[in-house]
C-alpha cells in the first residue's frame, strides 16, 4: 500500500526564517541565472503544487525572471530539472 508523503506546512515565524536560511545557503542568488534575489521574494517550492512543502530540501532561490520561466515557458522542463539538480546535489 501506498503511503502519503509528509508534507510540512510552516507559517508566521517559522516560514520567515526557513526562508532566510534558503536564502543564505543559496548565497541570495537564483539558482538558475544568478541573479541577485532579495530576501523579500519567498523561496521557490521545488517540486511546486500539490506537493510542496515547506524544508530545506525543497526550496530554491529564483528570480522573478526565472521564477516566470518555471511555470509559464517552454523552458518549464528546463528550469524544473536545474531546480531538482540543484536540491539533489545537495540533500540527495
Amino acid at each position: 500500500m501506498l503511503q502519503k508523503k509528509h508534507r510540512v506546512k510552516l507559517t508566521g515565524k517559522k516560514l520567515r526564517k526557513l526562508n532566510q536560511q534558503i536564502f543564505e545557503r543559496d548565497n541570495y542568488r537564483c539558482i538558475v541565472c544568478g541573479a541577485y534575489v532579495s530576501t523579500e521574494h519567498k523561496f521557490h517550492h521545488e517540486p511546486c503544487g500539490i506537493e510542496k512543502t515547506d524544508e530545506m530540501s525543497g526550496g530554491v532561490v529564483l528570480c522573478d525572471s526565472c521564477h516566470r520561466l518555471r511555470h509559464d515557458s517552454g523552458r518549464l522542463k528546463e528550469i524544473k530539472a536545474r531546480c531538482e539538480e540543484y536540491l539533489r546535489s545537495l540533500y540527495g
